[in-house]
């Protein structure tokens, strides 16, 4: 068993970097060396997705939701992928519901429809009815495609690891940006993970009236089974039903507005992928269904989302570069005056216009790639709300699109901070803070003296730090190698000249073979040199 493992292993690694050569990928694998960036690069990623079938389709699916690991062009191109995998039988269904829920599925349903009113790459679903009655849906793992994908992963992870460097331009560390993509796949592909989101959301959004989730039916949830109650009512992204049915389009989208910005600053738990197919309106409130993506942000985490906001708001570029350096990883040397200059650009393409007519979502997804530009990866939990931002405002713009989500932020983190402002201050932690603040100070002066001492000594130094140095010295070596090497060859032409006009013993037909061979060296130098400049793209 183990033997056919390996050799089904090795021939879908075979099938995957033929398809990735054939695509125009072979420099991943074989080289390291590209002098030009193809511009077909992004669609000819999405094909390569295509062609390698369901689980590379849900790979890509899931990197174009990652704006800080991926460049624009990229991102655009795999948000085309569609989940368009064939349905599989309902006698595998009912296989694999009786092994993980111990029971005949006639002894667990009156009723379940055959066809599935819903196919994805890792899951379809079919509507049922249980004995007791009650309407639900049971969402049913597709056979094996946890060891397909993980597997599929490994191999592409495998791939990229031999060469990273040819993939600097389009994944920002691109092995651990695969690695945090399996470990976030691993938990997706387990149903009980979806049950405690939902569990979690339903409980922290309990205050809040105009929105509800599915309950999960306690007992018939497994890794790769999950049955809820079923929900009876209208998409959001079906307005014309909704006007006849009474709602009010606009009440509708400010609720949801407001209740995704207590998900996100009071609770620090969101839905991360509330799009029109995960919103039904029915008995006057939002059920959020499909909790396979959450978003967590932690208490630190909403301060500096909110003052982002409020910086943004008040054209404080200097502060919003502050923010994305304390939240970024730093993957590389960081050129703050670099950063700085992007940032702005950016917010003063955006500030200029009414709020009404702001953005938010495309205005972070521009910070994202300024700061994945200039090295530095932002959270996760960023780019969850990121997606999300920009969902919401999809469906806002066919449902309400006179609502702005910067308009109702900014009026909505102006009144939690007035309610919030005195509550926040715990007594304990002043004290301990200003306790803290005294003792340092106390020892100021004493640090001052011990720096002055050294210097009057003789014994100070001053470090200075210069800004992407290496790279720079680097460059500077390669010119300098390069003269030399220039200079070598200028002169074995000169001296090989001399050599010829002032003649030698070994001669053939009077010229100096010493002469030749030196012109024939300078020549091979020369070519290589010249080689190397145009490899390097600096001419």
């Amino acid at each position: 068993m183990g033997e056919a493992e390996d050799r089904r292993r090795n021939r879908r690694f075979r099938e995957i970097v033929r398809i990735l050569g054939a695509y125009g990928f072979g420099h991943v694998i074989n080289t390291k060396f590209r002098a030009e960036k193809v511009k077909k690069d992004p669609e000819n990623l999405r094909l390569v997705f295509e062609e390698l079938g369901p689980t590379f389709i849900k790979i890509g699916q899931i990197l174009s939701t990652r704006p800080d690991i991926l460049p624009p062009e990229y991102i655009s191109e795999l948000s085309k992928l569609q989940d368009s995998a064939p349905s599989f039988s309902f006698e595998t269904v009912s296989e694999i519901i009786e092994a993980d829920l111990g029971k005949a599925i006639g002894h667990l349903f009156s009723s379940i429809e055959k066809d599935p009113v819903a196919c994805a790459s890792v899951a379809q679903v079919h509507n049922a009815v249980l004995v007791d009655g009650t309407p639900v849906i049971v969402k049913v793992q597709r056979p094996d495609i946890e060891n397909k994908l993980l597997e599929d992963m490994d191999i592409l992870i495998g791939i990229v690891r031999k060469a990273p460097d040819t993939l600097k331009d389009v994944l920002l560390d691109p092995v651990e940006a695969l690695e945090e993509i399996k470990e976030t796949t691993i938990i997706e592909l387990d149903f009980r993970n979806e049950v405690s989101f939902m569990e979690r959301f339903l409980n922290e959004n309990r205050d809040i009236a105009c929105i509800s989730v599915p309950k999960p039916i306690y007992g018939m949830s497994t890794k790769r089974v999950s049955v809820q109650e079923r929900i009876e009512g209208i998409k959001i992204s079906s307005k014309d039903e909704l006007v006849k049915e009474g709602y009010d389009p606009n009440e509708i989208g400010r609720k949801l507005i407001l209740s995704f910005l207590y998900q996100v600053f009071n609770n620090g738990f969101f839905h991360g992928d509330p799009h029109p197919g995960n919103l039904i309106i029915s008995g006057k409130k939002i059920f959020y269904i499909d909790f396979g993506i959450m978003g967590v942000l932690d208490t630190s985490s909403r301060r500096a989302f909110n003052d982002l906001l409020r910086s943004l708001v008040s054209e404080d570029i200097t502060q919003i570069v502050n923010l994305i350096l304390i939240l970024g990883i730093q993957k590389g040397p960081v050129d703050r005056n670099r950063l700085h200059d992007d940032v702005e650009k950016i917010v003063h393409n955006y500030v200029h216009s009414s709020l009404r007519n702001f953005q938010v979502s495309y205005l972070f997804k521009d910070l994202f790639e300024a700061a994945r530009k200039n090295n530095l990866k932002l959270p996760r939990e960023f780019t969850i709300l990121l997606k999300s931002l920009l969902i919401l405002e999809g469906v806002l713009a066919d449902l309400s699109p006179d609502i702005s989500i910067m308009e109702i932020a900014s009026a909505y983190i102006k009144d939690m901070t007035h309610e919030k402002l005195l509550p926040d201050i715990s007594l304990d932690l002043l004290m301990l803070k200003g306790t803290n603040f005294i003792v340092d100070s106390a020892g100021i002066p004493s640090q001052v003296s011990t720096i002055l001492d050294n210097y009057i000594s003789g014994r100070g130094k001053v470090r200075i730090d210069i800004t992407n140095l290496d790279e720079k010295w680097v460059d500077f070596n390669k010119m300098v190698n390069r003269m030399v090497f220039a200079l070598i060859t200028a002169s074995i032409i000169i001296a090989s000249a001399l050599i010829i006009r002032v003649g030698a013993d070994s001669a053939i037909r009077g010229v100096s073979i010493v002469g030749i061979m030196g012109f024939f060296l300078a020549g091979l130098l020369g070519l290589w040199l010249l080689i190397s400049i145009l490899k390097s793209g600096n001419i």
